[in-house]
């Protein structure tokens, strides 16, 4: 029961910090999830190394209870924060789990609830929709965590493409995509 309670307060938690918001610093003409498709196996290569790399920054920058390490790769996400409309939030997240808990390590899945699906900007900008999930471990070798729904922004710098913003979708937003699909 203890940790049943546990998760759906994890649960409530990130669904909080959970956001999204057109598009302001790219060509983002619509926000609706339709304009989304799973990329063909030699793409979806392609976006999911930035994306599980984004991951793994933002894991150790909460494991470490630091955002300087998310940051240092991702210094776009310094700006433009928007809590309530769950932009580039990472922060209140690596805050939010040390206020309450003292964490161990973290696994994280991608693709945990679906396959990541692509949104094409242009040659040099696009935008993964990413339904995953994540699950820290406590020092008490209890978890937290539970699913989340992101767009991860991307932008060809030289041959790579780096996050250039994060959009979380918000718990009424969740909602409103999951009676939509």
């Amino acid at each position: 029961m203890r940790k049943l309670n546990l998760g759906f307060i994890m649960f409530v938690i990130l669904s909080t910090l959970l956001g999204c918001e057109q598009n302001t610093n790219q060509t983002d003409n619509s926000n609706e999830v339709v304009d989304f498709f799973e990329p063909e196996s030699s793409d979806w290569v392609n976006f999911m190394k930035p994306v599980r790399e984004y991951m793994y920054y933002r894991t150790q920058a909460v494991l470490n209870n630091d955002i300087d390490i998310l940051w240092k790769n991702y210094p776009d996400l310094k700006n433009n924060i928007d809590r309530q409309q769950g932009i580039n939030v990472d922060k209140y997240e690596v805050e939010s789990l040390n206020r309450d808990f003292d964490l161990l390590d973290a696994n994280y899945n991608i693709e945990s609830y679906e396959r990541i699906k692509v949104k094409t900007i242009n040659e040099n900008e696009a935008i993964v929709l990413v339904h995953g999930s994540i699950v820290y471990l406590r020092n008490d070798f209890d978890e937290s965590g539970g699913e989340y729904l992101i767009k991860v922004f991307l932008e060809q710098k030289g041959k790579h493409w780096t996050v250039v913003k994060t959009d979380e979708y918000t718990q009424s937003e969740y909602k409103e995509w999951l009676n939509e699909k």
